[in-house]
């Protein structure tokens, strides 16, 4: 069963089994529009290629006709042009030179086939990227609402055990009061918190169709070592939106040819087989021609078409370069975003170890009467946060490894360091 069946069957039967990243962008595969709509994209260009080798074929045509007339006085005239003329013939037409136009067409249908399907690929790369960005803001939320109860947890031991002190006056009400006020506080962001669960879920499930409820599973591997970023940038040329962008250049020089033939004769085969004819010709059943059109003088249109078509591949080449330099900058803008993400990491690790000793040695301190209530709050809560902005940290430099990925066409593979490309890709396009 795929992907994407398996998590329909999951969501149908209301069971929370957990579904992890490459599922979900199954479901999120399956659901969307914008997939749907350039798989029929795709579909509507192949059939622009079977029109286009349907002008290299020949095309034949039946006719029929019934003509009543006045009759014609002279006997002459009757037995060329009698009063009744029932007439029936077939026609095949077989084009033989047009320019080389009709085979500069098939060229630029196929090769527009393969322009939208990358196209397609590039939708879905988009969508994958929606689907990681919902999917670890579940996961971040969650995580950071499972770090407030925690903390919320402690926070309660804490005044439960102030309360047991007032009653041995060994500390006062105040501090009582002041360990409710922090927890209260606490309670109010839990409560945010608890909403932004609600929202990423409620976004998750309108990119995959999936239940919000249903459970999920992190079973991307931890980032490693990120490779510099010349391993990534020589990925530019295999991002379906730069493919397509080459693919698009091709169909455009190929209109280019196409205008162009428009200068050169056409010769065309013509044969008529008479299934029912009258008159002078009743006996003759057959003919055949050759038809030579040659075009003298339009008024200026072919040249006009021409400029046109030249314009258009001079645009196409513009925006191969403007989308080869957007999808570099992009590939730069996640690598410097990892780069400092790492950074925060490696950062907020260090603060929160500190945190949580200086949490250890506020408490031990109170006990022995060396600091007040207040210090032992401040600490517990500068802990506490300094763990929730380090865990958030890690989500968001995960999120941005596999963008990372995912923009250089490629992401690591489930459960391992091993990359493979993103989606599968067409036959290489000239660059």
């Amino acid at each position: 069963m795929t992907g994407a069946a398996l998590l329909l069957a999951v969501a149908a039967a209301g069971r929370a089994e957990p579904v992890t990243l490459d599922a979900a962008y199954a479901a999120a595969m399956a659901r969307s529009e914008s997939v749907a709509v350039a798989a029929e994209q795709v579909l509507q260009a192949r059939e622009h290629v079977r029109q286009a080798g349907g002008s290299i074929a020949p095309t034949v045509s039946g006719v029929a006709s019934y003509l009543w007339q006045q009759e014609v006085k002279t006997p002459l005239g009757q037995s060329i042009a009698p009063t009744t003329q029932p007439f029936a013939k077939v026609t095949a037409t077989q084009p033989l030179f047009r320019g080389l136009r009709e085979f500069a067409a098939l060229r630029q249908a196929r090769t527009l086939v393969r322009a939208q399907e990358e196209a397609g690929r590039q939708v879905g790369t988009q969508l994958f990227e929606d689907v990681v960005q919902g999917f670890y803001a579940v996961l971040a939320a969650e995580d950071d609402q499972r770090a407030l109860a925690v903390e919320l947890d402690a926070y309660d031991r804490r005044i439960s055990e102030l309360e047991d002190r007032v009653k041995t006056g060994r500390s006062r009400v105040s501090e009582v009061l002041a360990a409710r006020s922090a927890r209260a506080s606490l309670g109010a962001q839990a409560e945010a918190v608890r909403g932004q669960v609600a929202a990423a879920r409620d976004t998750l499930a309108f990119l995959t169709g999936l239940d919000p409820a249903i459970a999920l599973q992190d079973t991307e591997p931890a980032p490693g070592t990120v490779p510099p970023l010349a391993d990534f940038l020589p990925r530019v040329a295999a991002r379906p939106d730069v493919r397509s962008a080459i693919f698009r250049r091709d169909v455009a020089a190929e209109g280019v040819a196409f205008a162009r033939g428009a200068y050169l004769p056409s010769l065309d085969l013509i044969g008529n087989y008479y299934l029912k004819r009258t008159g002078l010709l009743a006996d003759s059943h057959w003919d055949a021609q050759i038809a030579l059109t040659v075009p003298l003088f339009t008024g200026g249109v072919t040249t006009s078409r021409v400029r046109e078509a030249r314009s258009v591949a001079r645009q196409s080449d513009q925006e191969l370069s403007r989308a080869r330099r957007q999808a570099e900058q992009e590939i730069r803008l996640f690598y410097d975003r990892v780069q400092s993400d790492r950074a925060q990491v490696d950062a907020l690790a260090a603060a929160a170890d500190a945190a949580d000793k200086n949490n250890k040695e506020q408490t031990r301190e109170y006990g022995l009467g060396l600091v007040t209530n207040l210090d032992v709050l401040q600490a517990l809560a500068t802990a506490q946060e300094a763990a929730r902005a380090l865990a958030r940290a890690r989500f968001t430099l995960k999120t941005d490894l596999i963008k990372l990925d995912a923009a250089a066409a490629q992401r690591p593979t489930e459960g391992g360091a091993a990359r493979r490309p993103l989606l599968p890709t067409t036959k290489e396009p000239t660059p």
